[in-house]
């Protein structure tokens, strides 16, 4: 399993499973990353989750999009990682660095 998150030419970001071949990259349970502006003059805002394309059959067995239609392919922060993983994944967090136990 790779998380990765994809950015489109059109400025979408997905998070999701990756697999990359030949001109296609395959992304299984992919969540479009939204950012969720503040609501007062104290907040920072953050960051929300919405399912991409979650009624198509490929949903959980991986949707294709084509390489050309893609400006990058990122690793996300730890965060973020463990916070879709929580939600959507394997519910499997990693520890971050240091970290005692």
């Amino acid at each position: 399993m790779s998380i990765k998150l994809i950015t489109f030419k059109t400025n979408h970001t997905i998070i999701g499973d990756v697999t990359e071949s030949a001109g296609t990259v395959t992304v299984k349970q992919p969540v479009q990353v939204i950012n969720v502006p503040p609501k007062t003059a104290g907040d920072t805002g953050g960051i929300a989750f919405s399912p991409f394309l979650e009624y198509c059959q490929e949903f959980g067995t991986g949707i294709k999009f084509q390489s050309i239609d893609i400006l990058t392919i990122t690793s996300p922060m730890l965060e973020l990682e463990n916070q879709y993983n929580r939600i959507f994944g394997s519910g499997i967090e990693i520890a971050p660095a240091g970290m005692k136990i």
